[in-house]
């Protein structure tokens, strides 16, 4: 996907040989919560990577953010950045974007993912 990348993240730098795969499969994705679709997507990217399950990103634009709300709560990852979460209802911190990444991660900037196991159905 992103092939400029002129400085590498800090991840990168220290493990370069370390992979993220992102994907865009042809298909249409779905995230449900207590029986409302919140996210529905025929352009959401799959990102692989080392041994964790594969996630979906769907663009923000696919997502009811409107039932969102952006929470105080970030995370740090060194391949892709700085994460912000979302919680949908009562389901705190439910959702996630990294709304500045990595040069590397620029294809899934302002994307969101869900924690997977806490959806009625798995999205993959």
């Amino acid at each position: 996907m992103t092939d400029d990348v002129s400085e590498p993240s800090p991840g990168f730098a220290k493990n370069p040989d370390y992979r993220i795969v992102l994907e865009r499969p042809e298909r249409e994705f779905v995230a449900a919560l207590h029986g409302e679709t919140i996210a529905r997507s025929n352009r959401a990217i799959i990102l692989r990577e080392g041994d964790y399950p594969p996630l979906v990103y769907f663009p923000p634009e696919d997502v009811r953010l409107d039932q969102a709300a952006m929470t105080d709560k970030d995370t740090y990852c060194p391949y892709k950045g700085m994460a912000s979460y979302w919680s949908f209802g009562t389901e705190a911190n439910l959702a996630w974007s990294y709304e500045e990444p990595f040069t590397e991660m620029l294809d899934i900037k302002g994307y969101v993912s869900f924690y997977m196991d806490r959806l009625d159905d798995p999205v993959i």
